[in-house]
């Protein structure tokens, strides 16, 4: 039998599904729960869910950020892309940050990975520099032309922008 979170998020639409989560709080244990596991029908729709349901550093999903962090490395592309929204969204220690950065890297170094989750990954390597500049230099490196050509032109174009910053970062001394 379906517990009233997994019949919502395999017959709602989205707007239904946030409105049910922000209605029943009491279910948010419930979707982290199913948004690390491997439950097809469900675990990605609940990952997706908590991504558009929580705020930025949500108290109610602190206390399960290693538990979605150490998730991440076994999920199919799309389930890592949405776990990756929600564990951006978090202030991180920087152990989560160094492990969330060796995540993304191996993401974006895929080039049989999806363009979405290269981008997602991207994203995160990009801010990672911005916030620590003396990793610009081992980021550039995988900023080849291999790396960036087979994605959508839409995905490339925003890499090339955002690659062309990190390009530009003189090393420190």
């Amino acid at each position: 039998m379906n517990t009233p979170l997994e019949d919502i998020l395999v017959n709602a639409y989205a707007k239904e599904m946030e409105v049910y989560l922000k209605e029943h709080p009491e279910d948010f244990p419930e979707a982290i729960d199913l948004a690390v596991g491997d439950r097809e029908r469900y675990s990605w729709r609940a990952a997706w869910m908590l991504g558009n349901c929580m705020e930025k550093n949500d108290a109610r999903v602190r206390g399960s950020l290693d538990r979605l962090i150490a998730a991440m490395p076994d999920k199919p592309d799309g389930h890592w892309r949405e776990l990756m929204k929600i564990v951006e969204k978090m202030s991180l220690n920087d152990e989560q940050e160094g492990r969330l950065f060796e995540m993304a890297m191996r993401q974006w170094l895929d080039t049989e990975k999806q363009a979405s989750v290269r981008w997602k990954a991207f994203q995160f390597i990009a801010s990672t520099v911005e916030k620590y500049p003396e990793i610009a230099d081992e980021v550039k490196l995988s900023l080849s032309p291999e790396l960036i050509d087979p994605l959508s032109p839409g995905v490339r174009r925003s890499v090339s922008r955002a690659a062309k910053k990190i390009l530009a970062m003189t090393p420190r001394r």
